[in-house]
């Protein structure tokens, strides 16, 4: 058995209503137990927080069971059945809402009553390994709106806590709802190795820079960044913990240690690995996360500059995927091999996250290996205009008072956080374009 807690999850995803709020509330009861053929659920909910007008799960409900993003771990989300809701008394908001679907179920769920201040579900599997009734810890469970979210936490000492059987009482409403957004921020942060009379172009300064623009953009839960090397890594350990309301873990795995990704993350990284692109010195850096709306996967690269042979022909040893693409430079096959890579290793419905220092504008080869799979670019998905090389706004490294250079060409934005907002799970995946290098 997973002794990894264990998240039931009901999301209702309904329309906005004015001043809408998160309201955690109190766990009545959790039964979870297991026998060789079958796997039942029964959870509780009984808290006045769930107070008439109730919304209508006709318009969109899902059940969603989170047992962890790591190995071995599994996270399902089963959409129910719209034609299956009712009712109770023929008014919904006042009196509640019934589910009712016969054996099988509706991937097992068989029954869910909504009433003021009562929610009940009940559900019957066959067992298999994402079955797991012994949490190590709490058992949240929540049900969530497009605008607001109600949410209870089991925290209360397991009555019964064995191999095949979990029961919990009585457990009290936590301090406040899981976010159900997925936050990210991207930065190339400068080495500096080149600035041999200012302290690396004054690193110790750009890291503090760096850490109030975190603050300023919101304290992502994901914070992806380029060009760091071994002079930065103490100034960025030691502010990993004091400057946002949690403590970052940092995802590094030193490969040319001058020029090197980094993933600062909210939640546990449970699985991480450097992917090597052609020539061997740029790398991806891809980290499996396991955030509140899922296992979230994260891919961060720094492609090739002029400095390294970006224009450079990909050459007779041209890895065979580069050439099936018909990628011509060293950069465009490193674009190819990094796309590949995130569709070979993202393997869950949840998002997938590419950011980086991609040195490359849209409609180029590169983008194309991204947006052409019909990933997401989420600068332009967030409304931004594109480069105003004359202004500067918009574009990597501000105004641009000659004509770009190849590595840092226009139609790249500041550095800057997004905040995606994702009610329920999707497989898109979302790639979050190169950004400035702070300070300059």
């Amino acid at each position: 058995m997973n002794r990894r807690s264990l998240a039931l999850v009901l999301m209702l995803a309904l329309p906005a209503v004015a001043a809408a709020v998160d309201v955690p509330v109190a766990g009545k009861r959790l039964d979870l137990n297991a026998s060789r053929d079958q796997a039942r659920a029964r959870v509780v909910v009984a808290d006045p927080a769930l107070a008439a007008p109730l919304p209508d799960p006709a318009i969109g409900a899902a059940l969603i069971v989170n047992a962890g993003a790591a190995a071995g771990q599994c996270r399902a989300e089963i959409v129910l059945d719209p034609g299956k809701w009712q009712a109770i008394g023929g008014d919904g908001p006042r009196k509640g809402w019934r589910y009712r679907a016969e054996a099988p179920g509706t991937q097992g769920v068989r029954r869910i009553l909504l009433r003021p201040g009562l929610l009940t579900m009940q559900a019957q599997v066959p067992a298999g390994p994402a079955v797991s009734p012994r949490p190590s810890s709490a058992s949240p469970s929540r049900s969530c709106s497009a605008s607001a979210t109600r949410a209870t936490a089991f925290g209360a000492p397991a009555r019964r806590n064995t191999r095949r059987w979990l029961e919990v009482r009585d457990a009290p409403a936590p301090a406040g709802c899981p976010d159900t957004d997925l936050t990210v921020a991207d930065l190339n942060i400068l080495h500096g190795l080149f600035c041999f009379e200012s302290a690396n172009c004054r690193l110790a300064d750009r890291i503090e820079l760096l850490f109030q623009w975190i603050v300023a953009s919101g304290c992502p839960d994901l914070v992806t960044l380029q060009e760091v090397w071994d002079p930065a890594l103490p100034l960025i350990r030691a502010r990993l913990e004091g400057t946002c309301p949690f403590t970052y873990q940092s995802v590094y795995v030193p490969a040319s240690r001058v020029d090197d990704a980094m993933i600062l993350t909210r939640y546990p990284a449970v699985a991480f690995e450097s992917h090597r692109l052609i020539r061997n010195f740029r790398r991806v850096l891809f980290a499996r996360i396991d955030h509140p709306i899922g296992p979230v996967d994260v891919f961060v690269t720094h492609l090739a500059s002029s400095s390294d042979g970006a224009q450079q022909a990909c050459g007779a040893n041209c890895p065979p995927e580069c050439v099936a693409a018909g990628a011509a430079t060293v950069r465009q096959c490193q674009g190819v091999q990094m796309a590949n890579f995130v569709a070979a290793r993202h393997d869950v419905p949840t998002p997938a996250i590419a950011t980086g220092d991609f040195n490359e504008s849209p409609g180029t080869f590169v983008y194309d290996q991204f947006v052409g799979r019909g990933w997401i670019d989420t600068y332009l998905a967030a409304g931004n205009p594109e480069c105003d090389p004359g202004s500067g706004s918009g574009c990597t490294s501000g105004a641009h008072r000659q004509r770009p250079e190849p590595a840092r060409v226009a139609g790249q934005q500041r550095g800057r956080a997004h905040r995606l907002h994702l009610p329920r799970a999707t497989g898109a995946g979302l790639a979050v374009r190169g950004r400035d290098r702070l300070g300059r």
